[in-house]
């Protein structure tokens, strides 16, 4: 298969290569036009032909053999190669899918509703540029523009509030306008179908109350809260939920303060090792965190912490320094020391530059690395599920070990462990974890956008 697939690709790029060459050459011979680039396409014989006909324009013997030269060759090769490749990659997944869709009834409802509104958006947008070429622009142009075919009855029946051509009018309608609309709004959507429908499964599931079957349909027939009864009467959900909640508190509150302290004392003052201290840091961000599981797990034990949901927070915490110092410290190194030099000619200090200078310019950058750190706890399953598996020490027989898990660990075992098998459970609990994370992306998501940017330079 993969022979196959390479020999076509061979074969088309050679023939391409061979049509763009002689169409290339009838061109300078004074030959356009679509009947030139046909016979061009023809291997041998479009090159006899062309070399036949008289020459219609001004051409030297010099400009046609650098056309055949290995510059040219090789750099038409490599632009109709990447073209190719580029087309070979967007068209074997389609043909794969068309394929499969032919006998997959889901996947064919799929293709049927992204083509319905890959229609619909095609329409929409040449509704909006019909009507911006009349002078109607704005919001109530794109709501009409949602109403098939009125929008271009409404807006052909209002009068001109701008001058336009009559071929201005058919350039909206023209084929290079709608490949070029479809092409645009078929990623758009395609990008659009891969992020929702995935989400709308994972909805479709938590309402389906299953629990050992996985769903096969999208949304259920007959919705139900089974699975969030489940959840809430019959786990421990709210424990692994507070424990998970008052990990990432502590890890975006502590870790914040700590890593900004010391960021602002590696951009704001100058001693000795400060260049080896920040080269060790980065150098630290190379390794994994599982790579030291078992030096972890020695210390949590030596120190009686096994088994402490909170204790897992100085693991967060430290795996995050090396990063985000060096993102806020290249935040920080930006804002002007001059600020400082005035301050302290003021009279101010080093604190009450740090809280009133410095501390409200660096918002965005530390909102940033406050959700960053929030976030992470939510989603890791790894030293959770490795240190959490132990009892405490001095805990009673009869313990409930589940009590102190995360929420990554207790919803792992509703798709892992078969005693436990619910995978409605799991969807529940999957759209109640990212409650909080986007209830935060959307109360902070001017500053994480300034944020993101800014720490993209590292001073």
């Amino acid at each position: 298969m993969i022979l196959a697939i390479f020999l076509a690709y061979v074969i088309i790029l050679a023939l391409w290569v061979n049509q763009g060459t002689i169409y290339d050459y009838a061109m300078k011979k004074g030959y356009e036009g679509v009947k030139y680039k046909l016979i061009a396409a023809i291997p041998v014989y479009g090159f006899l032909y062309f070399k036949r006909q008289i020459t219609l324009t001004h051409v030297t013997d010099r400009e046609i053999e650098h056309l055949h030269s290995l510059e040219i060759l090789g750099k038409r090769i490599a632009l109709y190669g990447l073209l190719l490749l580029v087309a070979f990659v967007i068209v074997i997944p389609v043909s794969i899918l068309l394929y499969t869709s032919l006998t997959n009834q889901l996947l064919q409802s799929m293709l049927f509703i992204y083509a319905i509104i890959l229609i619909f958006m095609v329409h929409q947008s040449t509704v909006v540029d019909y009507a911006s070429k009349r002078g109607y622009e704005g919001v109530k142009v794109g709501l009409i523009g949602l109403i098939p075919y009125y929008g271009f009855y409404y807006y052909k029946h209002q009068p001109k509030r701008r001058n336009v051509s009559k071929q201005a009018i058919k350039e909206v309608f023209s084929f290079s306008n709608f490949l070029q609309r479809f092409f645009v709004y078929a990623q758009i959507t395609f990008v659009a179908v891969i992020v929702i429908v995935p989400v709308v499964y994972i909805f479709g599931m938590a309402f389906s109350n299953l629990r050992s079957d996985i769903p096969n349909q999208i949304w259920p027939d007959s919705p139900n809260w089974e699975a969030f009864r489940f959840l809430f009467n019959e786990t421990n959900f709210t424990t692994w939920y507070w424990n998970t909640l008052s990990i990432a508190l502590i890890n975006m509150f502590v870790g914040t303060i700590l890593i900004t302290g010391a960021a602002y004392v590696f951009a704001r003052f100058s001693f000795k090792g400060k260049k080896a201290g920040l080269l060790a840091i980065l150098v630290l961000q190379a390794f994994p965190s599982f790579m030291g599981l078992i030096a972890m797990y020695v210390l949590f034990w030596k120190f009686g912490l096994l088994g402490q949901p909170r204790a897992l927070s100085i693991l967060y915490i430290g795996g995050s320094i090396p990063g985000n110092l060096w993102l806020i410290k290249g935040f920080l190194s930006q804002i002007p020391k001059d600020l400082d030099e005035s301050a302290m000619i003021d009279g101010a200090s080093k604190l009450q530059i740090f809280f009133r200078i410095i501390l409200p310019l660096s918002v965005p950058i530390l909102t940033f690395v406050a959700v960053s750190m929030f976030m992470g706890p939510w989603m890791d399953y790894m030293l959770p599920g490795y240190l959490l598996r132990f009892k405490p020490e001095g805990a009673a027989p009869d313990y409930d070990i589940t009590s102190q898990w995360t929420l990554a660990v207790g919803l792992f075992k509703f798709i892992n462990d078969p005693n436990y098998t619910n995978y409605s459970a799991f969807a529940a609990g999957a759209l109640m974890v990212g409650l909080p994370i986007t209830v935060l992306y959307m109360l902070f998501q001017r500053y994480l956008i300034e944020g993101i940017m800014a720490g993209a330079t590292k001073g």
